[in-house]
C-alpha cells in the first residue's frame, strides 16, 4: 500500500496546487475589503455588532453593587441547557428577534439562524430563552414567555427584561 501511495503522491502535486492558493479564486480576489488595522464596525449589520459590554472594560474588576428591587424573570426546572438559554436554531417568524430583523430590513426568508447571527448581541438578546421547548414555570407554557411581576402581564422574556431595565430593576 505504501508503495502505491509513494508512487502516486508526490511533493510536486502539493507544491503545484498550493502555489496558486492565494490567486486562483478570481471571485475571492476581487472582493473589496478594508485595509484598516482594526475591524470597521457597521452599525447597520444584522450579523455582527460591537457589544456595549466591551466598551470601557478594564483589567480591574469593579466591586459588585447590591441587588435591589429585583424580580424573578424566569423559573426553570431541570434539564435546561445552553441551547435553551442561547439557541442556535432557526429564528421563529413570530419572535422578538424576527421583529427586530424585519424592522431592520431583513426579509423572513433571510432570517437564517441564531447560530449564524450569534455575532450580533441585539439579535441574541432577543433570542435568549427563545428555544421552542422551554417552559418557564412562572407561566407554565411552552415558549420564551414570562410574567412581569409588578404588572402581572404575560409577555416575552425579552420584553419583561426591557421593562425591568427601564424601571431600573
Amino acid at each position: 500500500m505504501d508503495e502505491i501511495v509513494n508512487s502516486v503522491v508526490k511533493p510536486e502535486l502539493f507544491k503545484e496546487f498550493y502555489s496558486t492558493a492565494m490567486t486562483r479564486n478570481e471571485r475571492w480576489n476581487n472582493l473589496e475589503a478594508p485595509s484598516d488595522q482594526l475591524f470597521t464596525w457597521d452599525d447597520k449589520s444584522t450579523y455582527i455588532q460591537l457589544p456595549p459590554f466591551f466598551k470601557g472594560i478594564t483589567k480591574e474588576v469593579p466591586v459588585p453593587a447590591d441587588v435591589k428591587d429585583a424580580h424573578c424573570l424566569c423559573l426553570f426546572g431541570d434539564s435546561v441547557t445552553t441551547d435553551h438559554i442561547s439557541p442556535a436554531g432557526n429564528i421563529a417568524k413570530s419572535s422578538v428577534a424576527a421583529k427586530f430583523l424585519i424592522d431592520n430590513g431583513v426579509e423572513p426568508k433571510m432570517f437564517n439562524s441564531y447560530g449564524a447571527r450569534r455575532g450580533n448581541y441585539l439579535v441574541m438578546a432577543r433570542g435568549t430563552f427563545a428555544n421552542v421547548r422551554i417552559v418557564n414555570k412562572m407561566v407554565d407554557k411552552v415558549g420564551p414567555i414570562t410574567t412581569h411581576i409588578p404588572s402581572g402581564e404575560v409577555m416575552t422574556i425579552y420584553e419583561a427584561a426591557e421593562k425591568y431595565m427601564a424601571a431600573g430593576q
